[in-house]
């Protein structure tokens, strides 16, 4: 396969691992604070831990994603952007998952990063399956006949 494939392939992962790690993160903090047995701040707990989040996952994952998106922008590539688009899907339906879990994290986990995350990587999703679907209509463009 090649480069792009990979590249391709490991964006997919980094998406996918995103999504796991924040709706994983969101499904902890259902609980309340006090009852468990971790030693949490629950008032400097989620903000570090979903940039850290994105700094580990998401931005590779773009990253890999745009440089996917480079190297075939000029050939097209079905196969590419059927990756791309599955980047985008993935990180739209992950984060749309998210967002149904806002309502039941407990209020002192409640801060304005771990509010934004789900509607900024929805409205971020978009372009990643713009570029995919874009990438799938690309033609090789014909070399032009010289007869004289």
């Amino acid at each position: 396969m090649q480069l792009e494939n990979w590249l391709g392939l490991g964006s997919i992962a980094f998406f996918v691992l995103f999504v796991l790690v924040v709706s994983s993160l969101y499904i902890f903090m259902f609980d309340d604070p006090n009852t468990s047995d971790l030693p949490i701040n629950p008032d400097n707990f989620a903000n570090p831990k979903l940039l850290q989040f994105i700094s580990i996952t998401i931005a590779p994952g773009g990253i890999l994603a745009a440089v996917t998106f480079i190297l075939s922008k000029y050939y097209g590539s079905k196969r590419i952007g059927t990756m791309l688009l599955v980047d985008g899907v993935v990180l739209l339906a992950g984060m749309a998952f998210c967002q149904t879990l806002i309502e039941k994290i407990d209020d002192a986990y409640m801060t304005d990063t771990v509010m934004i995350i789900p509607p900024l990587f929805m409205v971020l999703s978009i372009p990643v399956m713009y570029f995919g679907i874009r990438l799938m209509k690309v033609r090789k463009a014909r070399p032009k006949k010289e007869y004289f």
